[in-house]
């Protein structure tokens, strides 16, 4: 094997043995997989190891890394989403910024501070409620998304106008196997929105089968799959129009405040020109977020800061902008496809190379310490907290991790038994079952002879 191996890496650039690598390879749930792997030191010397290296494949979540490596570089970690209000006649007006966090732990986190500036001013009554969801195009999802996905909570796309994560819960309680499973509160409720049910009771130890079928703007959602029987559980799907919910909470929270809304809810764009705001309302730091989204892998914050790196607040636009960033710094992206910031869409690559390479000059970078601490730590920490346990990777790995069906990878940073730091970037598409055990075994032997 070990010949064979040699002669292999000649064509695949591998510089040294490494009995990690062979072991990998040799893994027979990975001989019908695409495997890429790329190791470099961060002091500026050569690549370490490499395995097909230069080969696209599929990088789920771990383009959630390049998202938010280039948000720290092109905004910085102090910048913060703005959402301002406005008084325009009798009418109040919130203009949105993209802020994912909006309304994250319900209406009182979300207008309690608003409530307060409109009391302060002295305004007790509006006619119409405006959200001007503008800072963002339109389209929420791309159409590079599964149409199974976009329904449920992580298919949630980003507005201009965001709103209790774009998300709802619903809880069902549950029958014997088999049996419909009830329908029993769904929260916060779209409005204008019929919720037809279909969902079925799964054994107790069944888990979360169950889907919600609708794209955005929906006017009908159905519910179809298993909840295990458990008397109650709740899955979560995506809100259809994430502006008008915002303005809907809004309106409650403002009656039962005392403040009067007579008239409707309206979305859509509305000029403000030459009125200053009477409020702005900051998200936590963008570091704050960009945590978050590495250490949960949430894909509205991902999404959401991809399209606020320009101003058009587009798909294209943040993809040209993403590109751009790491070719002026010497990123070879030939091969590269992007279809947005959080790596949901299976159409998706990239090359194990170009994900160390921007990694490296992440860390290289002035923001390089707050990127790095916003990785979850192996063994530890985030999506990593049970990964390498007991290993030389605990406590030492720090990675954005990447999954979806048939895909899984990890990238990142380590420190070698020679006390050298690098970054890496391994990959796997199409394996027999899931190689995150196998992969978890290849870092630690990786740590070992480095």
């Amino acid at each position: 094997m070990r010949i064979l191996l040699l002669s292999v890496c000649l064509i695949s650039s591998v510089p040294a043995e490494s009995v990690a690598l062979d072991s990998l390879l040799e893994t027979p749930e990975l001989k019908p997989a695409s495997v890429g792997v790329f190791v470099i030191p961060l002091d500026g010397g050569e690549t370490a190891l490499e395995w097909r290296a230069d080969k696209a494949l599929i990088p789920a979540s771990t383009m959630k890394a390049v998202t938010t490596a280039t948000a720290m570089q092109v905004l910085g970690p102090e910048f913060c989403f703005e959402t301002h209000l406005y008084q325009k006649g009798n009418d109040l007006v919130v203009k949105g910024g993209g802020d994912p966090t909006l309304g994250a732990t319900g209406a009182e986190g979300a207008f309690s501070n608003w409530l307060t500036e409109m009391k302060s001013h002295g305004v007790n009554e509006f006619e119409d409620l405006w959200i001007d969801p503008t800072r963002f195009e339109e389209q929420r999802a791309p159409n590079e998304w599964p149409s199974g996905d976009v329904g449920n909570y992580y298919g949630a796309g980003p507005s201009g106008a965001n709103y209790h994560l774009n998300s709802f819960s619903l809880t069902f309680k549950t029958g014997s196997v088999g049996e419909r499973a009830r329908l029993s509160r769904v929260f916060p409720k779209p409005p204008g929105v019929e919720i037809l049910n279909y969902m079925r009771t799964g054994s107790a130890n069944s888990g979360d089968q169950g889907y919600v079928y609708g794209i955005p703007g929906s006017k009908v959602l159905t519910l179809r799959g298993t909840v295990p029987a458990r008397g109650t559980f709740t899955i979560k799907g995506a809100l259809p129009e994430p502006p008008l919910m915002l303005g809907t909470a809004l309106k409650s929270y403002l009656v039962g405040k005392g403040i009067e809304v007579n008239g409707q809810v309206k979305v859509g764009p509305i000029d403000v020109g030459g009125i200053a705001p009477f409020h702005v309302s900051k998200s936590p730091s963008l570091a704050k977020i960009i945590k978050g989204t590495n250490h949960r892998s949430v894909n509205l914050y991902a999404d959401s800061i991809f399209k606020i790196l320009t101003p058009v607040g587009s798909t294209k636009a943040s993809i040209d902008k993403v590109k751009t960033h790491w070719q002026k710094q010497g990123v070879d992206l030939t091969g590269f496809v992007m279809h947005d910031g959080s790596g949901l869409s299976p159409r998706g690559v990239i090359t194990p190379r170009q994900l160390g390479m921007i990694l490296k000059m992440a860390r290289g970078h002035e923001t390089g310490p707050a990127f790095l601490e916003s990785l979850p730590l192996a063994g530890k920490s985030g999506t990593l907290v049970g990964f390498g346990k007991g290993t030389t990777i605990e406590n030492n790995v720090r990675a954005k991790s990447g999954g979806l069906t048939g895909v899984r990878a990890y990238a990142g940073y380590f420190t070698g038994q020679s006390g050298r730091e690098y970054a890496f970037a391994v990959m796997v598409n199409n394996a027999i079952g899931s190689p995150t055990g196998k992969l978890a075994s290849f870092l630690a032997d990786l740590v070992d002879e480095s």
